[in-house]
């Protein structure tokens, strides 16, 4: 097996933001929960780097793709979407709690008078 740049480089960056996110979770600015998701996202992108032909023949066989690196890409871009789904409901979450806060805050500020 030929070791490849990015199959050191990856693992590095990743050790790094997991030690990062370990200490933010110590100064309780992350909770467990929170560390935890981060971690294993971490831990995927270590696999992924240092086995990528055998995430990529998993992924191309899953979905039926011949080529790993089409099976990857449009797996990726699968994830972004996802990604990019949840934050929107986050955001449009937040969007309506801030209205009712809004809301709140201008009737007491009537009642008040």
């Amino acid at each position: 097996m030929e070791i490849r740049y990015f199959q050191i480089i990856i693992p590095l960056i990743s050790m790094l933001f997991i030690i990062k996110h370990f200490l933010a979770y110590r100064k309780n600015i992350l909770n467990v929960y929170e560390t935890l998701i981060i971690s294993l996202f971490w831990i995927g992108v270590t696999c992924l780097a240092l086995f990528p032909d055998f995430f990529s023949d998993i992924i191309a066989n899953i979905f039926g793709i011949k080529d790993n690196i089409n099976a990857l890409i449009f797996f990726a871009i699968g994830l972004l979407f996802y990604f990019q789904l949840q934050m929107y409901k986050i955001i449009k979450k937040q969007d309506h709690l801030i209205t009712e806060l809004t809301r709140k805050i201008a009737l007491n500020k009537h009642t008040d008078k």
